[in-house]
């Protein structure tokens, strides 16, 4: 089973509201409350100005940013679906580190994924001398798959294999959460589909058809979003 095949295996039996949203990481100076809070409604007064001065905040450098971004596109590659950008998957980490990085989460964005980031650059630079921004992608994929599994894993390496876990898991959420990810899943939802009658073979099966005048009216898609009519009779009019 491929990698992406077995990641979707896994997400179909956890599907959960999408976490993506839109822009978090614009310039500070843009109010882009506007453009990605997309369901304001409900929200008390408190509430929408802690919304606007929250997503008006940057919590990662645009290195940082980029580091997430190659990350994330060597975890999940672009396919005929999206990309991770389609997904807004970067964005999601970033509105996470915000959101994470109080005394009650014990400074998540700054303790676990800035300083994820900081050691697996570290990572990259002891092994090739470079940053992990500007390694190429096997060099990339040679070092995650050593960090990739915690079995028999070399003590060097345990800490990188925490913080890397970490980040797999949130491109993994942030993708298969995104509308680009539930293509590639091929979740289809509460979607109505077009019902057309009883199939052939079972009314066959019943010794029964249909009349063709009630067919006419009742299975006709297209007057499916037509409210049906009775006379006092029961006698179907439209």
């Amino acid at each position: 089973m491929k990698r992406r095949d077995s990641i979707k295996t896994i997400i179909l039996s956890s599907i959960g509201a999408s976490l993506t949203l839109e822009g978090c990481i614009s310039p500070l100076n843009e109010n882009v409350s506007e453009k990605i809070w997309e369901y304001r409604y409900g929200r008390t007064p408190y509430e929408k100005d802690r919304d606007k001065k929250f997503l008006n905040a940057q919590f990662f450098n645009n290195s940082e940013l980029r580091t997430i971004e190659r990350i994330a596109n060597i975890i999940i590659p672009p396919n005929e679906f999206g990309n991770i950008n389609d997904a807004g998957v970067v964005e999601m980490i970033e509105f996470i580190a915000k959101d994470w990085s109080t005394p009650a989460h014990n400074n998540y964005g700054e303790n676990v994924l800035r300083k994820g980031l900081i050691v697996l650059n570290n990572l990259f630079e002891n092994k090739f001398n470079n940053k992990l921004t500007d390694c190429s992608d096997d060099q990339i994929k040679s070092i995650f798959d050593i960090i990739s599994y915690n079995d028999g894993i070399e003590e060097d390496f345990k800490e990188a294999a925490s913080f890397f876990a970490t980040y797999r898991y949130m491109v993994v959420t942030g993708w298969f959460t995104s509308e680009v990810g539930m293509r590639d899943l091929g979740y289809k939802g509460n979607i109505p589909n077009v019902w057309d009658g009883v199939p052939e073979d079972v009314l066959k099966d019943h010794d029964v058809s249909y009349d063709e005048e009630w067919i006419a009216k009742c299975v006709d898609q297209s007057k499916r979003n037509e409210t049906a009519v009775w006379d006092e009779d029961g006698n179907l009019l439209t």
